[in-house]
């Protein structure tokens, strides 16, 4: 049986995480392409919540080499906040 004591949450996103999100995005991209928040991220950046689990994103184009450089982000963010 699975208890709460055995699945491992992820920290809270704030808006300092996003902020280091897209600064690193930033310097990993290859070309250029707007990024959309959507979900808690963007109540988040309004000011509708304090915290998110998670940061949805639309992205219009895609820049090259874009998900090899969240993904890799993703796991440093991760290490850090553990």
């Amino acid at each position: 049986m699975l208890t709460c004591a055995d699945v491992k949450m992820r920290s809270n996103v704030d808006p300092q995480k996003i902020e280091q999100l897209m600064k690193a995005l930033g310097r990993e991209a290859r070309g250029s392409g707007c990024i959309y928040f959507t979900g808690g991220a963007s109540a988040l950046l309004i000011g509708w919540r304090n915290s998110t689990v998670d940061i949805d994103i639309r992205l219009d184009p895609e820049p090259p080499g874009i998900f090899q450089a969240i993904a890799k982000l993703k796991q440093q963010l991760e290490r850090v906040y553990k």
